[in-house]
């Protein structure tokens, strides 16, 4: 006997909410990568359910009272995340507008130099939770509204496609599952208000068409479900670095961008010589102080000081005077900036053809335009070196500037309780900055690395010191001046270049953009401003006569040795092991456990022994699905790229040599950052793993490839790829079975 299912309007409205609701955690969780730490995310969370609950909740209502009530509840969700000390009582007040309007001039500046994921700071925080919200509430309007949900779909995924393009992590396929899971319960939603509008609809079984339907879209789902998740296996590219970076600078100019953070100049896959230095001793190039926290951003002065005329002395806040050394840079990249890299202290600039202008309170130095490659400039640096005994000696210095070297944000609490108990028993300034400077570059603590999220703002430095405990020189420099200011030392971060390798056909300091640097500076009355390394990668040689006992060598040229890695350099032994260990062998990282028997043996009921072991058994045929498909999608993805390349020879031999590296590197023997084709070539050919000149042919090919004006043809291509292949068989027969395979699956 035919049944009738009778699903009320009721049922309905429950699965649209949802729907909705389900769609707006998927974006808010998604979306919300771009911000540091889980409070902003947790916050726009609060934003997008809201917005969807007054959406459903004004559902039957006009579209006009709809949109004034979600603009309310937007100004009042405004209020309460982003502005929260102007509102009354959490509603907005006129306080409030006027910080919107204020925050909303900045949104385009505040884009263009933070990185994500950023610092929820006002401007940013303001522009998520609009958009979010935005495009939360048009999204169910068109859904169920209009009645079209594909077109739904397209806000909310717009952000979530933003937060892929931004940021440079892996994407997490976690974040695309939910996604489409909230997609298709909004399209099963859109499907039943579609059934009911038909009437009254027969079915032969007992249980209803609703039933029946929930089982089919149920299979449906699942199945969707799983095609997404093994689907981006064995797409090409998977895995791969964007077509189009970003976050690159367009310009072909050298920039070092302190707004940002020097992490783009440390992470170039070929780092760009910048200058030349002539000097009898390696020496940092300071470029600029930048003096002003505003919990965000480290900041310069806008400042630049008096025009110096050439040769002129340029005295130096609190700097005494001495004898002075000539000191020769030659420009060999166009620079982007108006400032001039410097030793430091610096006496006096000479600039042909230049104007140049200097800022005694900071000690940066400016020309009209920025300076090109090919020309030449010389300066004069003092060489008077206080020593230990000398700082510590030193009078306790007045606040300068109103204070503006001792102003920290709010929110640093934590940061002052650890730089307290960091030199409890430290007296004087240098005291208390060498506790911090040494407590920095232990590498059991702490470890470098420039593969971090994190920056410069207050979120950053408290993560870095409390949780993460690695990062690059910023992360080091701008923790230590932080830690300072807030036990009372004037503090400032400074950005420029360490020192360079020396060549020997010159005697020169070749300087690149993997030197790019930053060190912190600490005010001494009797000495003026003295340069402090937090870094553990650096030693600064101004520092040296002050400092622990230094290594026999400094810069960037120190062999087997950690503290000569360059910025941008891969390190042998990264520091942190111990630390590491720590973690792992701790007692609390096991998880949990069954209970405890006889001779400390875990008593596991039977029938959790079969679920366990039927889990065990099925997660091991997944993983070995998924192990069995990674080396075929890896080809498939190789021929794919040789495929859209193989209409341009040149392209195509450049895509073959980067192929041939990438599996090369799979059986250890990677290119790494900087390293030219030759010094590849001549590492590879040193292992005795080739023999018959492949490599030679293929090196010749891709460096006249990526350097020459000519083009090549297609028997060149050709030949590149024979070579390729050709190499790449007599390593597999080199490193032996096992290697190989372990290198099928290693990320190259």
């Amino acid at each position: 006997m035919a049944l009738a299912a009778r699903t009320s309007a009721r049922s309905h409205r429950l699965i649209g909410l949802v729907a909705a609701l389900l769609l707006a955690v998927a974006t808010a969780l998604a979306f919300g990568r771009v911000f540091l730490g889980t409070t902003t995310t947790m916050q726009l969370l609060g934003a997008a359910v809201a917005a969807a609950g007054l959406a459903v909740a004004f559902e039957r209502r006009s579209l006009l009272l709809s949109t004034v009530a979600s603009a309310i509840g937007l100004a009042i969700a405004v209020g309460l995340i982003v502005f929260p000390a102007s509102t009354w009582y959490g509603l907005p007040t006129a306080d409030t507008l006027r910080a919107v309007l204020d925050a909303a001039a900045l949104v385009g500046e505040q884009a263009k130099i933070q990185a994500a994921p950023a610092e929820p700071i006002g401007p940013l925080l303001l522009a998520a939770v609009v958009s979010l919200w935005a495009a939360v509430f048009s999204g169910h309007a068109l859904a169920f509204r209009a009645g079209s949900p594909l077109l739904g779909l397209v806000p909310p995924v717009a952000l979530v496609a933003f937060a892929d393009t931004v940021l440079e992590e892996f994407v997490k396929p976690l974040y695309g599952m939910l996604f489409l899971a909230a997609a298709l319960v909004v399209v099963f939603a859109d499907g039943l208000a579609r059934v009911q509008g038909w009437g009254p609809v027969w079915s032969s079984t007992r249980t209803g068409v609703a039933a029946s339907a929930g089982r089919g879209a149920r299979r449906l789902a699942l199945t969707v479900l799983g095609a997404a998740l093994l689907a981006p296996i064995v797409v090409p590219g998977f895995g791969s670095t964007a077509v189009i970076d970003f976050g690159s600078p367009a310009s072909a100019r050298v920039a070092i961008d302190p707004f940002v953070s020097v992490q783009h100049s440390l992470s170039q896959q070929t780092p760009v010589e910048v200058f030349r230095v002539t000097t009898t001793q390696p020496t940092y190039l300071r470029l600029v102080a930048l003096s002003d926290f505003d919990g965000v951003q480290w900041k310069p002065s806008t400042e630049e000081g008096a025009v110096v005329d050439a040769g002129d002395h340029v005295p130096v806040t609190g700097q005494p005077t001495g004898l002075t050394e000539p000191v020769v840079i030659d420009v060999t990249a166009d620079l982007a900036q108006l400032w001039v890299p410097t030793p430091y202290p610096v006496t006096s600039i000479r600039i042909p053809g230049r104007t140049v202008r200097f800022n005694p309170a900071t000690g940066t130095a400016f020309v009209d335009n920025p300076l090109e490659q090919g020309e030449s400039y010389t300066v004069k640096a003092s060489v008077v070196r206080p020593t230990a005994k000398d700082l510590r000696n030193s009078r306790t210095a007045a606040p300068l500037e109103s204070g503006k070297y001792l102003y920290v944000p709010a929110g640093l609490g934590e940061v002052e309780a650890l730089a307290r108990r960091w030199t409890e028993g430290a007296v004087t300034d240098f005291d208390k900055a060498m506790a911090i400077q040494d407590h920095l570059r232990d590498t059991s603590e702490f470890t470098y690395t420039i593969d971090t999220p994190l920056h410069g703002g207050t979120q950053s430095i408290i993560e870095f010191l409390t949780v993460s405990k690695a990062g690059f020189c910023q992360q080091f420099s701008t923790a230590m001046a932080a830690m300072l200011r807030t036990i009372g030392v004037q503090s400032r971060v400074v950005v420029g270049f360490a020192t360079g390798d020396r060549l020997a056909q010159t005697g020169q300091y070749s300087i690149k953009t993997s030197s790019a640097h930053s060190w912190v500076e600490v005010y001494f009355p009797d000495w003026g401003w003295m340069p402090f390394e937090p870094t553990p990668t650096r030693v600064n040689p101004v520092t040296t006569a002050y400092t622990a006992p230094a290594p026999d060598c400094v810069g960037a040229t120190c062999p087997g040795d950690p503290g000569g890695v360059p910025d941008g350099g891969a390190q042998q032994n990264r520091p942190g092991a111990d630390q590491r260990d720590r973690v792992e062998n701790d007692p609390r990282s096991t998880g949990p456990r069954g209970a405890v028997g006889e001779g400390g043996t875990i008593d596991t009921p039977t029938a959790d022994r079969g679920i366990a072991r039927l889990a065990l058994v099925a997660g091991v045929v997944l993983v070995g699905i998924g192990l069995l498909l990674v080396p075929p999608a890896r080809a498939v993805r190789r021929r794919v790229r040789l495929r859209r390349a193989a209409a341009e020879p040149r392209r195509l031999i450049l895509v073959t040599y980067e192929q041939f590296t990438e599996r090369a590197a799979g059986m250890g023997l990677g290119r790494v950052a900087g390293e030219t084709l030759e010094e590849y070539r001549r590492k590879v050919m040193e292992t005795g793993y080739l023999s018959d000149g492949d490599l030679d042919r293929l090196t010749a090919l891709a460096t006249a490839a990526a350097y020459s004006q000519r083009e090549p043809d297609g028997e060149q291509a050709e030949d590149a790829g024979d070579a390729a292949e050709t190499a790449i068989r007599e390593i597999k027969r080199a490193v032996g079975t096992t290697r190989w395979l372990v290198g099928l699956y290693r990320r190259s």
